[in-house]
C-alpha cells in the first residue's frame, strides 16, 4: 500500500502555484494525511502527524517567533510547511540556521509566492488526500477485520487485497509497537504520531505493508518477507520512533508468519504476546519465535494444564506473601546448578542463610533437591508461573 506523499502533489503542482522548497527536500517522502490553513500557534497540541502547514505569517511579530514556529512543526512530526512569501516574510529574511535544521530533520520547507490564494491549492491537495484516504482506509478496513476474525474472506476482501497488489494467499507477518506512554500525552494522538513515523519509513523503500493504530498498539502489516527483513524494517521504524520521541520507550512484538490472509488473526496474537514478554524483559524488539519454552506455553490448548504443574510451588507462597525470599533463592539456586557460593554471592547473603533457605524450602516441598528429576519440574514450575504472571493468568495476583 503506497501513501500519497508530499514529493507526488508537490511535483504535479510546483509550476502550477510556482513552489519552491527551500529545505528539507530529502523530506519529500513523508506521508500527506491532512492540510492546514494556520496562524495560531497555541493549536498545535491537536496535531497527529503528518499534517501539511500552510500560512502568511501575519500574525508573527519577528522572524524569531516565525522560526519557533517552524521547529513546533517539526517536533510535532508534521508533513511539511508551504509559507506565503512576499508580504509578512520574505524568502531572503528566513535565516540559514532554521534552513539547516529544516535538512537536518529532512522536514520540507516550501514557498509560494504571495501572488496566488491558499483557496485554490488546499482544494486541489484535499481532493487527493480524501480520494487517496478512501483507498487506504479500505485495505485498512482488510487488515483491521482479520486481526480479531478467523472467518474467510468474503469476495469483496479478496477484491480490495488484490487491488492493492495483495494476494489472499500470500505469507503476512504482523507486528506491534506499543510505549510506556506519559499521563500528559494522549493515547490516541501518540499511536496516530508513532503511525506517521512508520508509514513514513515505508515509504523510502518498496516494502509491502500496512500501517494503522488499531487498540492500544500501531499495526504493521508485513507480505511475503522474510522473519530477517521484518526484523530489520521494525528496528529501523524503532529507531525513527526513539528519535522523534526521545523520552518515550517503545516495544515491538513480531508475530509469527503465516500463510493466507485469514490466518493474520494468528499472527497478531502472537506479536502482542511477544511485545508482552518485550516490554517484562527490557527487550524492545522480539519475535514470537525466540520466546522458547513461553511460546510453547502460549501454543498449549488447555491452559489450566499448565496451572496443574505450579501446584508444587503452593507452599512456599505463604512465605513470598510475607516478603521472604525463599522462591527467589530455589530459582537461583536451580538456575546456578546447586551452587550455594553463587547465589550467597547473587543474594548479597551469608552462606549459612542460604543453606538454611535451601533446608527449609526441601522441606516445605517435600523434595529433594538433589534430584535432577525434581529440579526440572520445579524449574519448569517456575517457568509456567513466570508466564502466567506475565500474561495475567494466574488468580492470585
Amino acid at each position: 500500500m503506497v501513501a500519497l506523499t508530499l514529493g507526488a502533489v508537490f511535483a504535479q503542482t510546483k509550476q502550477k502555484y510556482q513552489l519552491k522548497i527551500l529545505a528539507g527536500e530529502q523530506g519529500l517522502y513523508r506521508s500527506l494525511r491532512w492540510m492546514y490553513v494556520t496562524e495560531d500557534t497555541s493549536n498545535l497540541d491537536l496535531f497527529q502527524g503528518g499534517e501539511l502547514l500552510l500560512f502568511t505569517g501575519f500574525s508573527f511579530e519577528n522572524t524569531a517567533e516565525f522560526e519557533s514556529f517552524i521547529k513546533m512543526l517539526i517536533s510535532k512530526n508534521c508533513c511539511g510547511a508551504i509559507v506565503n512569501v512576499g508580504k509578512y516574510i520574505l524568502e531572503e529574511d528566513i535565516s540559514k540556521e532554521l534552513l539547516d535544521l529544516c535538512n537536518q530533520w529532512q522536514f520540507p520547507l516550501i514557498s509560494m509566492p504571495w501572488k496566488f490564494y491558499f483557496t485554490d491549492i488546499l482544494q486541489e491537495y484535499s481532493r487527493q488526500i480524501v480520494v487517496h484516504k478512501h483507498e487506504q482506509d479500505q485495505i485498512i478496513y482488510v487488515f483491521q477485520s482479520r486481526l480479531k476474525n478467523a472467518k474467510p474472506l468474503s469476495e469483496e476482501d479478496e477484491t480490495r487485497l488484490l487491488s492493492n497488489d495483495f494476494t489472499p494467499q500470500g505469507n503476512y507477518c504482523v507486528c506491534v509497537i506499543s510505549c510506556q506512554q506519559e499521563e500528559t500525552e494522549s493515547s490516541e494522538s501518540l499511536l496516530w504520531s508513532l503511525s506517521s513515523v512508520a508509514e513514513n519509513y515505508f515509504n523510502q523503500n518498496t516494502e509491502k505493508s500496512c500501517v494503522f493504530p488499531f487498540q492500544d498498539h500501531v499495526v504493521l502489516g508485513f507480505y511475503n518477507t522474510s522473519p530477517e527483513n521484518i526484523y530489520l524494517q521494525t528496528e529501523g521504524i524503532l529507531n525513527q520512533c526513539t528519535l522523534t520521541h526521545p523520552d518515550l520507550p517503545v516495544f515491538c512484538g513480531m508475530g509469527s508468519v503465516v500463510s493466507g490472509a485469514e490466518k493474520m488473526h494468528i499472527s497478531f496474537d502472537h506479536a502482542c504476546a511477544a511485545m508482552l514478554y518485550a516490554v517484562n524483559q527490557s527487550k524492545r524488539n522480539l519475535s514470537f519465535d525466540e520466546m522458547v519454552e513461553f511460546q510453547l506455553f502460549y501454543s498449549c490448548q488447555d491452559q489450566t494444564v499448565l496451572g496443574q504443574f505450579t501446584n508444587i510451588l503452593q507452599p512456599l507462597e505463604p512465605y513470598e506473601q510475607s516478603g521472604n525470599q525463599l522462591t527467589e533463592t530455589l530459582r537461583l539456586y536451580l538456575n546456578y546448578n546447586g551452587s550455594i557460593n553463587q547465589v550467597s554471592e547473587a543474594l548479597d547473603c551469608h552462606r549459612n542463610t542460604i543453606n538454611y533457605r535451601i533446608k527449609k524450602i526441601s522441606e516445605l516441598l517435600n523434595a529433594d533437591l538433589d534430584s535432577m528429576q525434581i529440579r526440572f519440574q520445579l524449574q519448569l514450575a517456575l517457568s509456567i508461573r513466570d508466564y502466567q504472571r506475565l500474561y495475567h493468568m494466574d488468580e492470585t495476583i
